[in-house]
Formats: structure tokens, sequence, C-alpha cells
């Protein structure tokens, strides 16, 4: 992606009116992104129904979570070595997505087999990855490093329509939720365990039917997108070829002189803009941030719900359901808010804005849990305060690499294959937890919201230790090794020299 000059960078937010076809595709990437959170978050509620009609408990149901994210593992570990189809039909990825997720989610509540969930959420979360990439790259592709607002803009759009989501099951939900051990003889698996059981039956078709309705119809819009796109691309074909045999055999030597230095698009040195030792390590700290970054959003909105539920607390279907809309209402809030301020403000206060409250909230939780006490309306409050938090992480997140590395599809698909084994791994812990001991819940929440601060000061270690370099580099290139006065440069010099700090204040 072309870099951008400071000025047009600090033009705040007039730079996305002077583009009304991007600005136009952005405005559906949003509610494309509320049918996504719409059908990936009706299982927040519907968890419970869905492990009766297979006869699990939350061990069963956080198995069948996890194949989603390995779904998604194995659909982002395609995407690095195919990153040459997300460039040219990252439409069509988006067509394909939708299609695929109407299927599943219209087969979902009728599923009476714990394998048969496996492998349709194993389908769901290829889906959740193609749309991932392929949206993503469009987003990059477009904006550039003005990608920030967009981002959190569109992923706005995930929490209302996990807030649509779980309005719609609400009236769904008429009965409490209970666990109690069921014989070997009444249950599909081997081992005696807590299975989830209603003790009013509800049907879940029509929100789920409604939610493959809508689906279809975003997969439709994006054929509009995809064949917009390839008019385009036929156009540019066609100019190219009439401009070139106008090319002179000395302009065609150099173009191939410079093709043999451009790096393979999954190398490090490519992710770093020809550093290879910057790029190699900021991508390993990249995986791993996202590795938390992807456990903590899919682990705590998922189960959330069923841990209102717990026993202790005496919290109603209808109650805890509220709970985990308002979750959703104030992680919108949040995107919302961190959309406007990264509009006006570097991405690197946003971010110490958001992990000092990040800090707030792990101190609030443990203190809730081993000293005062939850009840049903600090559970509400603190759900709420972490929805706020947790909702500007993901988006902020890419528009600092994308500004910090050579964002490409390879390595959006390698930062989205660590999530989606964070999320398989911690996914499957957070049912063993809730089946044994859901007090040990929130303990996963402070240890995720910790090493998330911890890796994102490692980045910007690396980061300011690579410009600094950098800034030496130039200086050194300029004067030989001598020292030269600020005031004797030139003014071709000044920005030289200027850059890698304006860089950093970005």
């Amino acid at each position: 992606m072309a870099m951008q000059s400071n000025e047009q960078i600090s033009s705040g937010i007039k730079i996305y009116f002077n583009h009304p076809w991007y600005l136009f595709k952005t405005e559906f990437f949003i509610l494309m992104w509320i049918i996504l959170g719409f059908h990936l978050e009706l299982i927040g509620s519907t968890l419970p129904i869905l492990g009766q009609n297979i006869n699990v408990g939350y061990t069963g149901m956080g198995s069948v979570l996890a194949s989603r994210a390995v779904g998604y593992l194995v659909a982002n570990l395609l995407g690095i070595s195919l990153q040459n189809i997300t460039k040219k039909y990252a439409e069509a990825l988006l067509i394909c997505a939708f299609m695929l997720a109407a299927i599943v989610v219209l087969l979902t509540p009728f599923v009476k087999s714990l394998v048969v969930m496996w492998i349709l959420f194993f389908i769901q979360g290829v889906t959740q990855s193609l749309t991932h990439i392929a949206g993503t790259h469009i987003l990059l592709t477009m904006w550039g490093v003005n990608a920030t607002v967009p981002l959190n803009a569109v992923h706005i759009g995930y929490g209302i329509g996990a807030v649509f989501a779980n309005l719609l099951v609400q009236p769904f939900l008429n009965g409490n939720v209970s666990s109690m051990n069921i014989p070997n003889s009444e249950i599909t698996n081997s081992t005696s365990v807590p299975v989830i059981i209603l003790k009013t039956y509800s049907s879940i078709f029509i929100p789920y039917l409604i939610a493959s309705i809508l689906c279809v119809l975003i997969a439709i819009g994006n054929v509009y997108f995809y064949l917009h796109e390839s008019r385009n691309q036929r156009e540019k074909l066609e100019i190219k070829q009439a401009d070139y045999g106008t090319l002179t055999n000395d302009i065609t030597d150099i173009i191939d002189i410079n093709d043999t230095k451009i790096s393979s698009p999954y190398s490090p040195r490519t992710f770093g803009n020809g550093d290879y030792r910057y790029g190699l390590t900021l991508t390993i700290i990249f995986v791993c941030y996202a590795f938390f970054m992807g456990a903590n959003d899919e682990t705590f909105s998922k189960f959330f719900f069923s841990y209102l539920t717990f026993k202790e607390f005496h919290i109603a279907d209808r109650v805890a359901s509220w709970g985990i809309i308002l979750y959703w209402i104030s992680m919108s809030i949040g995107r919302l808010i961190t959309a406007i301020l990264s509009s006006f403000l570097s991405i690197n206060i946003c971010f110490n804005i958001l992990w000092t409250g990040g800090l707030c909230l792990v101190i609030a939780w443990l203190s809730f849990v081993f000293i005062i006490g939850l009840t049903t309306t600090s559970l509400l409050i603190l759900g709420a305060f972490s929805g706020l938090i947790f909702g500007p992480i993901f988006p902020l997140t890419f528009g600092l690499i994308n500004q910090r590395l050579n964002a490409v599809p390879a390595l959006i698909a390698l930062i989205f294959s660590g999530s989606a084994v964070g999320t398989i791994i911690f996914q499957q812990i957070a049912g063993i937890i809730l089946d044994h001991d859901p007090n040990d819940f929130p303990i996963l929440l402070a240890f995720f919201i910790l090493m998330l601060i911890i890796l994102y000061t490692a980045s910007n270690l690396i980061y300011h230790f690579h410009q600094r370099r950098n800034l030496e580099n130039t200086r050194s290139s300029l004067t030989n090794g001598a020292a030269l006065a600020r005031e004797s440069l030139t003014d071709e010099e000044l920005p030289m020299i200027n850059y890698p700090r304006d860089q950093n204040n970005q």
C-alpha cells in the first residue's frame, strides 16, 4: 500500500468523504458485519438449547465452539498460502462465505448428533475466516493508513448484530436453565457429565431461519460488488494492454531488475517493509497478541450468558439475556467512541486510554469475585464495562498492524490464525471451567487482559528501537558518519531525518 503524507493522515474525517465509492462500500460492510454478528452470536443465548438437543454439557458445547475455531484456523492457514486468490477474488470469497453460512445456520436447530454439530460449526468457522480475511483486506486496500476509523465503524456492526440476535432469541427462552446428572443410558456420550436441561423446551428455528435469509441477502449484495470489481479489472487490463506497446526496452529492463529485488509475499522482510529482523520479531509478537485477543473476545462473549445462569447467582434466563444484550451494546458503544477518537488521536493514545480502562476492569472483576461478592447488579455492570473495553481491541489492533507492518493478505491470515488457536484452546478450557467451577471464569478474563497489555508494550518497544535505528542510519547516510548540525541541513535533507519521527507520532 502506498504511503501517505502526514498532512493527508491528519486531515481528519474529511478524507473519508473524498472517496464516496469507498464510503458506500464501507457502509455495506457495516451491514455485512451486522449480519456476521447476528449469525455467529446466536449461539450465545441458544447454547443451552443446542446442548440439550445433542445431550452434552458445557464441556461438550465448548468442543463444538472449538470446532468452529478449528475451521477458522484451517481457512486462515489456507489464506496464507493462497493470498493471490484473496487479492483477486475477495468479493467472490465473501459470496461463498455467506452462502455457506446461510446453509449452516438453517440446519443447526435440527442437529441431534455431536459429530454433525462439530462439522457444521467447522464450516461456520471457515465462513467466519473468509469474511475476516477478505473483508479486512478490502478495507485496508481501500483506506491504507487511514483504515483505523473504517475498521472501527465496520466492527461496530458486529456488536449491533449480536444485540439483534439476542433480542430475537429472547422470546424463545421460555424456561430457566438447570444442570443435572443424567444416567449413562440416557445420554449419547460415554461418561456421565452435567447435561444442560431446560425446564421448558423452546424452538429456536425461527431466529435461525431469519439469520439464514439475511446471510443470503448479504451474499447477493456481494455479487453486485464482485461484478463491479470484475468490470474495473477488465478496464484496467485493456488500458495496460493498450499502453504496453509504448514501453521502451529500457523501461522494461528497469522493471525486470526491480522485480528481482521484491521479496516473497510470505517473507518477514515483506511484512517489515524490507527489514527481515524487524518484520519477523513484530509479526511473532502480533501473532501472540492475536492468540490472547481471540481467546478473550470469543470465550467471554460465547460463555457469558451461561456464566450468568450459574445457579449461585439465581439469575433467570431473561435477565441473563439482557445481560448479554447489554454487553454487546456496550461493545458497540466502545467501538463508536474509538472510531470518533481515532479520527483525531493517534492509535497509541487510543490504546493507552483503552489499556488503562482494561487494568481497571481486571481490578474490578477480581475485587468483586474475591472480596466484595457478585450480585445480579454487579454482574450486569461488570459485563457492560467488559464490552466497553473489549470492543475497540480488535479494530484498533489491525489499525496498529497496518501502520507498523506491510499488511498483505498473508500477514492478515497469519494474525487471524493466531486468534483461532487461542480461541480453540480457551473455549475448551472455559467449557471445562463452567462444568466444574464457574467461579474461576473471571480469572480467565484477567489473564487475557494482562497478557494483551504486556504484548502491546513489547510491540511498542520493538517499534521504538526500529524507528530509532532508522533515524540513526538516515543521519549517518546524510553525514557520512560525521556529526551535522540541524540548521546546516538543506530543505531536501530535513524531511529524510524527520520521517522516522513523524511515523512514530502517528
